[in-house]
């Protein structure tokens, strides 16, 4: 008698498959946001150690010179007055190990033309990205260009000064209130360092004092900055220069770069760049609001923003050397407030950060 033994194959069935993909799914799923948020908190955590180098930079920069670097200085043949100035950043370069760069720097400057208009240093784009200035988690943070340009996304602080920044006492016929005073990151110009400031001017405290943020470095068509006299609170009525923070909306609720008038912005493209538009921030509106530029693109007066990709808030660096992260929600105080010349600031937790000698009892602690 022979047996014989049928054998059976099986396989999935198309529900047990469907099953199958839906579990890995679902893990996939899981396991994307964790990796994600563990990316970004590298990506974070690479941006706050930068900006400790640079705040290690100013206090070498203050060692060797017993003050702090200007915010924006004529730099050889480039004049203030035609645009042509540098901002901090150049200044610390020789003290993040880039001092060659500097010297390659220094000497285009000497035998450049002066001239208006906008300006990018040659010599900083042929020397390509340079990381120590770029936020890991910000667009392009791979260091590429944007047509040409390079890129500086650390920004110093200019406080709650919203009116400031004038070259003279008066300018296009209106009185304007200098208050440079609210700031440790001021003009030079032609190479009088008697006003610039030093850690004595901190009467605040170093460790209640910004430094410096950030900035997310869009394109210049989506330049996170809205440009029109009329976004201001009262910052030109005819009568009075004193300004309080914009309150326009942006065009777009779920796009905070859009705006109904866009100012030529370069924030955070011009590596090097003097003007306050480009390199410095105001501690008016919280972080990541939208900015306003006076008169459309005028590169001294407004409400500049710091802003980033990081989720909920900035970076910071204090004068003492440490990084906080701002959140979006900090304390602001009263918006509607005008910008003052001394004394407590009227924004809030925020507005006393920003400023040197308030004599504000907040703080982050």
């Amino acid at each position: 008698m022979k047996c014989s033994v049928t054998r059976r194959y099986q396989g999935f069935t198309l529900v047990e498959l469907l099953v199958v993909i839906a579990i890995i799914g679902v893990l996939v799923g899981l396991l994307l946001p964790a990796v994600q948020a563990a990316r970004e908190a590298a990506r974070r955590m690479q941006c706050s150690n930068n900006m400790k180098q640079l705040g290690l930079a100013l206090q070498n920069y203050h060692s060797a010179y017993e003050q702090f670097p200007p915010g924006s200085a004529d730099f050889y043949g480039y004049s203030y007055g035609l645009r042509r100035n540098v901002g901090a950043s150049i200044f610390l370069l020789p003290f993040i190990e880039m001092g060659a760069l500097y010297e390659a720097f220094e000497q285009e400057a000497k035998v450049a033309t002066p001239g208006s208009g906008f300006w990018q240093s040659q010599t900083l784009l042929d020397a390509g990205p340079q990381a120590a200035f770029l936020c890991p988690s910000a667009q392009n943070a791979d260091g590429t260009e944007y047509n040409g340009l390079s890129k500086s996304l650390y920004v110093f602080c200019i406080g709650d000064a919203m009116w400031h920044n004038a070259k003279s006492d008066s300018e296009e016929g209106m009185a304007i209130a200098r208050i440079n005073s609210r700031s440790m990151f001021v003009p030079m110009t032609n190479g009088n360092r008697n006003d610039l400031r030093r850690f004595r001017d901190l009467l605040d405290g170093t460790s209640n004092t910004l430094a410096m943020s950030e900035v997310a470095g869009t394109p210049r068509d989506q330049a996170f900055v809205k440009g029109d006299v009329a976004s201001f609170n009262g910052m030109y009525d005819g009568t009075t220069a004193m300004a309080g923070p914009c309150m326009t909306a942006p065009l777009d609720p779920n796009n905070r770069f859009q705006y109904q008038t866009g100012a030529d912005c370069w924030r955070g493209l011009l590596f090097g760049d003097g003007r306050v538009i480009n390199t410095r921030f105001t501690t008016t509106l919280p972080p990541n609001s939208y900015s306003c530029a006076y008169a459309g693109n005028n590169d001294s007066w407004g409400s500049f923003s710091p802003s980033s990709e990081h989720q909920g808030g900035v970076q910071t660096l204090l004068f003492d050397g440490s990084v906080r992260f701002v959140t979006d929600s900090i304390d602001t105080g009263n918006l509607n407030a005008r910008q003052v010349t001394s004394g407590e600031s009227p924004y809030g937790v925020w507005g006393a950060m920003g400023t040197k000698s308030g004599r504000e009892t907040a703080s982050f602690h």
